[in-house]
């Protein structure tokens, strides 16, 4: 069976999730190693690069759209992200391409933090990515407001003062810094120093926090979507998982 991609549609939280999913290669009814992938916000990089680098190296990856975006049912909500991560992850563990039992996560941006928090509930994850995650209180400054306003556009999300108040309750009570500290699974983190979203210093605290085997790549003048060397990112962050899910 040749390599293919394609879409699946979960029921998420009683909302309809689309799925997007490449699968590599391989003969009808084979169970393959996979990756989950955790959008940022609004979400428009869904690091389909990272993906078909997987696909090509034997590794299937699914990529839910969080509800309220991208075609997915329901509102989006920050607090919701990692209880729909963790439906997502069971779901993408029932398809008949994914070997349930070789499974890691790769977030980027406010998917890095969803990310994060779903590796410290799930021991059994055997890997975690977070490129450019989201970090906890620090991220709530005066700009804040404005900048999830003017990002939400493409959503389906609640009017700013109350899109606001769900951030800084997520934030908070999901402060990634709290979920690096129960993860004993390998860690990579990834992050620009130039980024001007979100601090490089975010990353360098999770990793200096980190309980279990964790390593921080610093991309050296690279902006929050890596966008001047996606190429060789792509390839590395892929190898990295791959050695960890095979």
């Amino acid at each position: 069976m040749k390599a293919r991609f394609g879409i699946e549609i979960f029921r998420v939280l009683g909302r309809k999730m689309l799925a997007p999913y490449h699968r590599p290669a391989g003969p009808q009814g084979r169970r393959f190693p996979a990756v989950l992938f955790l959008h940022g916000f609004p979400g428009a990089e869904k690091s389909v690069d990272v993906q078909r680098e997987l696909m090509a190296r034997g590794v299937a990856s699914v990529a839910p759209h969080f509800l309220g975006s991208w075609g997915s049912g329901g509102t989006y909500r920050f607090t919701t992200l990692v209880p729909q991560a963790r439906a997502a992850l069971r779901a993408m563990r029932k398809l008949p391409f994914v070997d349930p039992r070789r499974v890691a996560v790769f977030g980027f941006s406010m998917g890095g933090w969803a990310a994060l928090n779903l590796a410290a509930a799930d021991g059994t994850l055997k890997a975690a990515v977070a490129v450019a995650p989201a970090g906890g209180p620090e991220m709530i400054g005066p700009g804040t407001r404005d900048f999830l306003a003017r990002l939400c556009a493409p959503l389906n999300a609640p009017k700013p003062a109350a899109l606001l108040a769900d951030f800084r309750r997520a934030v908070t009570a999901g402060d990634p810094a709290k979920a690096v500290r129960r993860l004993r699974m390998p860690l990579l983190l990834v992050h620009g120093d130039a980024d001007e979203i979100i601090p490089a210093a975010v990353s360098r605290r999770l990793l200096d926090l980190a309980e279990g085997p964790a390593q921080l790549v610093v991309e050296h003048g690279a902006d929050h979507g890596l966008l001047d060397r996606r190429a060789g990112f792509a390839r590395r962050a892929a190898l990295w998982l791959a050695a960890r899910v095979q």
